[in-house]
């Protein structure tokens, strides 16, 4: 039997009302009901608990779930999916609900896998953690360990939990991209429930084609429980050097330069509106240890003798650019959390958790990135960012990215794939409603030229009004292997109905 304490401080069980199809107490002494199965962890039906996770971070869809898990096991988690599974509820997983159109929300049970936060095993090259733990807390204790250990992909705001960025993809926002592929080719093993509450261990090995569905898979075939991911060592600090730029053809001409360049450990990018100088802006990194000196490097030097342990002179990182930097040095900590520190300073002073966010991510191949930057510049206006928001750039080598899932598009004869974010923020909470609706066909516009003429595929973060029709054609070729997973897996089709993949058959 589940309880938790009542308003006047005695238990209730909690149970399920299956014709009205929801949770409630037995207050009322009502044996009808069906109780749910014993927990360790918390099965809350309250108005303010379920409210508190109606929303995600776009703050556009609303959803109220019959119930909330807070679980302290992963047999917590499949009690509740098999008993949600027997009456058709559905589930879905929250942990830092970073999504912006609802993909995470249910009407049913929604788990939060925050209440999961351990770090189990660290070190030398691997790391195994509970799915809701954030990697924010992953890189400050690996960081710690002797000797300096980090996760060889690093997701630009670390406050998101493991288990959410690895069912997307996971961005090497500051930390991977140009040599590391993303944060889900550097897992080993996972720990899941699937839609049958049956807790699996899966891997390359061992349930491969659950490790894959899962992997990137958008919560469709499990629940990530547990992940063994890889660790690398970790330099102390980073070196950063921050170029402006006017014009798009040199910036793109120095973005090629640098992501080539073996010295440089990683770039981003800046996009912004119409008549904002500069309107584009690169980032390049190297990360370092100060105990070793700088050498000369011969440019001449074929990339497979390039020594990565040594930093390189300025001179030598920046050589042949069309503008000259400004550098900017810190600790790697201070580095990897910088945009952390900037999301935390707009949370205490703008409300940056209820701010309206319909925001745009897409890939694009290397191929056509410069030709459709340019496009989407001309049209970009304060309006499209707004005074919080930022359009960002992230280049990434596609051969290192390994896993089935998240799909890319074509090459076209490109090595590099790049993902495009336009994170559109609303200056207040109370944002006219146009303003949303203003927005999200702004996207879906994007979208369809993007799809029609670039070759895009969607990065499913962002606001975008997807069909089961729009979903089987991003999944292409792989749609057959990613529904057979679905049917194996999640026979009842009860998780993560969010984004509607699956929601005719």
């Amino acid at each position: 039997m589940t309880n938790r304490p009542d308003s006047a401080g005695s238990t209730a069980t909690v149970a399920f009302d299956p014709t009205e199809r929801t949770w409630v107490t037995d207050t009322a002494n009502d044996t009808s009901f069906a109780a749910a199965p014993p927990l360790d962890g918390e099965l809350l039906v309250d108005e303010a608990a379920r409210h508190a996770v109606a929303t995600d971070l776009g703050n556009i869809t609303t959803r109220v779930p019959c119930a909330v898990l807070r679980p302290r096991s992963a047999q917590d988690i499949a009690a509740m999916v098999r008993f949600c599974a027997t009456h058709g509820i559905p589930v879905s997983t929250r942990g830092a609900a970073h999504t912006t159109l609802g993909q995470g929300l249910s009407a049913g049970l929604l788990i939060e896998n925050r209440s999961l936060n351990r770090i189990h095993s660290l070190g030398p090259d691997t790391a195994e953690v509970d799915a809701g733990i954030l990697w924010q807390d992953l890189v400050d204790t690996a960081f710690a360990h002797s000797p300096r250990l980090t996760p060889p992909a690093i997701t630009g705001y670390t406050s998101l939990t493991v288990g959410g960025t690895l069912s997307v993809g996971g961005l090497g926002g500051l930390v991977g991209a140009l040599r590391t592929g993303l944060q889900v080719d550097h897992v080993r093993e996972l720990e899941v429930v699937t839609g049958t509450g049956t807790i699996e261990r899966c891997s390359p090995e061992r349930k491969p084609d659950l490790f894959e569905a899962v992997l990137g898979g958008l919560g469709q075939c499990g629940i990530i429980t547990k992940a063994v991911i890889d660790l690398v060592p970790a330099k102390e600090r980073a070196r950063t050097y921050v170029l402006g730029y006017t014009d798009n053809a040199a910036f793109f001409q120095d973005m090629n330069t640098l992501i080539e360049r073996p010295e440089i450990d990683h770039v981003y990018a800046e996009l912004y509106p119409q008549g904002t100088e500069p309107s584009h802006k690169l980032y390049a990194t190297t990360f370092y240890d100060p105990a070793t000196p700088p050498r000369n490097y011969d440019p001449t030097t074929p990339p497979g003798e390039y020594d990565p342990t040594t930093p390189p002179e300025d001179t030598v990182a920046t050589a042949g650019l069309t503008t000259e930097p400004v550098v900017d040095d810190t600790g790697y900590l201070d580095y990897v959390h910088s945009i952390d520190r900037l999301v935390d300073g707009m949370r205490e002073t703008v409300e940056w958790d209820r701010l309206r966010k319909p925001w745009y991510d897409v890939w694009l191949s290397g191929a056509v990135m410069q030709d459709y930057v340019a496009e989407v510049h001309d049209t970009l206006t304060p309006r499209d960012i707004g005074p919080y928001g930022i359009s960002l750039i992230y280049p990434q080598r596609r051969d290192r990215i390994t896993r089935p899932l998240p799909p890319l598009p074509e090459a076209n004869g490109s090595p590099w794939v790049y993902v495009l974010d336009i994170n559109t923020v609303s200056e207040t909470p109370e944002a006219d409603p146009a303003f949303v609706d203003e927005m999200l066909d702004r996207n879906d516009r994007l979208f369809a030229r993007a799809r029609d003429e670039y070759g895009a595929v969607l990065y499913p973060i962002g606001s975008l009004r997807f069909t089961p029709a729009d979903w089987r054609a991003h999944y292409g070729d792989r749609w057959e292997a990613f529904q057979a997973a679905k049917n194996r897996y999640d026979p009842g089709a009860v998780l993560t109905p969010g984004p509607g993949i699956f929601q005719d058959g």
